[in-house]
């Protein structure tokens, strides 16, 4: 038994060790995929912060497992002499260690399944109500959009082909083309897009964005 309670808590920072080691390699492997196909950015941010969040709770079950099982056997004497207090000790940790060891490999195989994106696009599309405007209408005046700040000056001057939607906001809100609120709608309004561009059955939007985005064109427009 001493083996066990000794043995337990190195195995579980072994096991953490490897596979925190492996989810900031696969953290790193998401940016650069956002990096190669910036439309997927929002689906990539919102896919960390979904995997640091899995790693904090790994991280609080294993750290309260260890010090449980180091606490284990600092008792040994009392466990060995005491029955019911042996039962119910051997009982929690069994159940403590089995639910990090299962919780580990459980977010281990969320991470690495070929449709995590899909889930994580499929979360993101549902935060955004269904409206009166087609997808296929939002797309083209999306489209107009782009090809209006990619005719800027301020813009041309970057090689606009290479520049992402989100850096060229960037530079129309520090030329003052349009303003920072401005700046953050059309952030949201290119995340509606993306899911759209990615496969999301999103049918329909919400005519505010709709709205929002031809304004802001407008006001492009008028900058030319």
């Amino acid at each position: 038994m001493y083996w066990l309670f000794t043995t337990a808590p190195q195995a579980i920072a072994a096991l953490v060790g490897i596979i925190f080691t492996g989810m900031f390699f696969m953290a790193e492997s998401i940016d650069n995929r956002a990096k190669e196909d910036q439309t997927l950015t929002d689906i990539a941010e919102a896919a960390k912060k979904v995997l640091y969040r899995n790693m904090r709770v790994v991280a609080i079950l294993s750290i309260t497992t260890i010090i449980y099982d180091l606490v284990l056997v600092g008792l040994m004497k009392i466990i060995v002499n005491c029955h019911i207090f042996a039962e119910w000790a051997i009982g929690v940790f069994a159940v403590l260690n089995l639910s990090t060891v299962i919780t580990t490999f459980k977010y281990v195989f969320q991470a690495v399944n070929p449709g995590y994106f899909g889930k994580i696009a499929a979360n993101l599309s549902k935060e955004y109500e269904a409206g009166d405007v087609k997808t296929e209408v939002f797309i083209n005046h999306f489209i107009k959009f782009e090809r209006a700040v990619r005719n800027l000056g301020v813009v041309n001057q970057m090689n606009a082909r290479f520049v992402g939607i989100r850096d060229i906001l960037r530079i129309l809100v520090s030329n003052e083309i349009i303003t920072p609120d401005d700046g953050r709608r059309m952030v949201e309004i290119n995340k509606i897009r993306n899911l759209i561009v990615h496969g999301e059955k999103i049918e329909t939007v919400n005519r505010k964005y709709d709205d929002e985005l031809l304004r802001i064109t407008d006001i492009i427009n008028k900058n030319q």
